[in-house]
């Protein structure tokens, strides 16, 4: 997994040069606080108000750049791919209507004062996070737009909030290492055409979920002629858990067609620039033999991947099954981080802690799914020396650590025994609640540790 650094959220910021030894040292000393004690206030997390205040002076100087900490992030993300990677995007609001004094602090939806936070994050074909990208930032001056329906579509694509999606796509991808593949998912947000046009002409691949029923250049409507498209096969698809609608993962019969077409730019669309039409191919995978109680599943995705046969088709819908993970990357950044409880005077200053978070949340996911996926990877890819021999020592109730590192496998095991994971055989491997509980206490064991040896 890893190529040439540590997953750690203090190495990803390591080599940050504000042109300031005591400011670099501050960031420095803020991110390992942070991650520490990620459950905690900025107050908390410091060790006291001197510490807090210390941080705050950091943010309000002029020369902390959060352009800087972006870029340090994702190179070091860009550090650890290798293969096939997935660029995953999407948006969350970040709910701060609590903040009404905020200086700059608008909306993130209709009365809802807030942060649109729009990410992308990198993940293996399989689920591992390799870290962020990219990350914007938004919040609209007025809760509810007084512009008509018929203005907002007739803009250009630079002036509506649709726009981040594009202007991820080619920041997360301006240098493409030479044994990386890139492949954009994006789910029913991201199905709009000018986002087709530019991954087409940056030749970067993409999987899309369609929600707007386009018109063909045979004046044929894709959805339509897609679901009437003869199944290439019937295949069994693992389901992640909808923590919205309630429901648990499951396994479902799914039939999978596929076809090609060319759809046409919308009317809406004046830019002369843009292509009058694209080729894209069409995957449906629909559920069948549906279980009482359960509301099936259709899935139509748009992909510049080969469709030539099932197993290309059945690559192209795991790697959309793959987006989930970004879902459970807001999951951590607000439960397990509190994201939505950053107090900061200014709009301006709670970016660049939403970034820091967004780093130590994806380091959080890292452990936990390392655990699963490379569980017979060496704990030392995420841990120090003395951070891995303290866990072995506080999970087992023991002085003596081992003389090497142990397993991946062996690490998730004991973080979940100190975030109260039960470990019962039908339980299966601790999740990322108790991922994000272990460490918290693992990190405070270290330092009550390090005090006394």
């Amino acid at each position: 997994m890893t190529k040439k650094q540590k997953q750690q959220p203090k190495e990803d910021f390591a080599h940050v040069d504000f042109g300031d030894k005591r400011l670099n040292e501050r960031l420095q000393k803020f991110v390992e606080d942070s991650t520490n004690n990620a459950d905690k206030s900025i107050l908390g997390c410091g060790g006291g108000r001197s510490e807090a205040k210390a941080f705050y002076r950091l943010l309000s100087n002029k020369k902390f750049d959060i352009d800087q900490l972006m870029g340090h992030a994702s190179g070091s993300t860009l550090a650890r791919m290798h293969g096939t990677v997935l660029l995953l995007q999407d948006t969350s609001d970040i709910n701060l209507n609590g903040h009404k004094k905020t200086e700059g602090l608008g909306f993130c939806s209709e009365h809802v004062r807030g942060i649109k936070l729009h990410s992308c994050i990198g993940v293996s074909p399989e689920g591992m996070p390799f870290g962020l990208m990219d990350q914007a930032y938004e919040t609209r001056p007025e809760a509810k737009s007084s512009l008509t329906k018929a203005y907002k579509t007739a803009r250009p694509i630079e002036e509506k909030e649709s726009y981040r999606w594009l202007k991820s796509l080619r920041e997360s991808t301006e240098i493409v290492p030479d044994d990386v593949h890139f492949v954009t998912v994006c789910d029913r947000e991201g199905d709009f055409y000018e986002l087709y046009a530019e991954a087409c002409e940056l030749d970067m691949d993409f999987v899309i979920r369609v929600t707007h029923d386009r018109c063909s250049d045979t004046n044929e409507k894709i959805a339509a002629k897609i679901r009437q498209t003869k199944a290439l096969g019937s295949v069994e698809v693992n389901i992640p858990r909808d923590s919205r609608k309630g429901t648990p993962a499951r396994q479902a019969e799914m039939e999978v067609a596929s076809i090609r077409v060319n759809i046409m730019k919308p009317a809406s669309i004046t830019d002369e620039e843009i292509a009058p039409k694209l080729a894209i191919n069409l995957v449906r995978i629909t559920e069948i033999n549906l279980l009482e109680g359960h509301e099936p599943i259709e899935w139509i995705l748009a992909t510049t991947l080969p469709i030539d046969n099932l197993t290309q088709v059945m690559t192209i819908v795991g790697y959309y099954i793959q987006r989930w993970k970004i879902e459970r990357f807001h999951y951590v950044l607000k439960s397990g981080l509190g994201a939505e409880k950053i107090q900061q005077r200014s709009y301006d200053r709670i970016k660049p802690v939403l970034l820091i978070y967004s780093v130590i949340a994806l380091f959080i996911m890292a452990v936990t799914y390392a655990g699963r996926i490379i569980p017979d990877a060496p704990c030392s890819l995420f841990f120090d020396d003395y951070e891995w021999k303290v866990l072995y020592r506080v999970a087992n109730k023991t002085k003596i650590p081992p003389s090497v590192p142990y397993t991946m496998s062996d690490a998730i095991k004991y973080l979940g025994i100190l975030g109260g994971y039960k470990l019962a055989p039908s339980d299966g491997t601790p999740g990322l609640k108790s991922i994000w509980s272990g460490l918290f206490a693992l990190y405070f064991a270290v330092e009550i540790l390090m005090g006394q040896d």
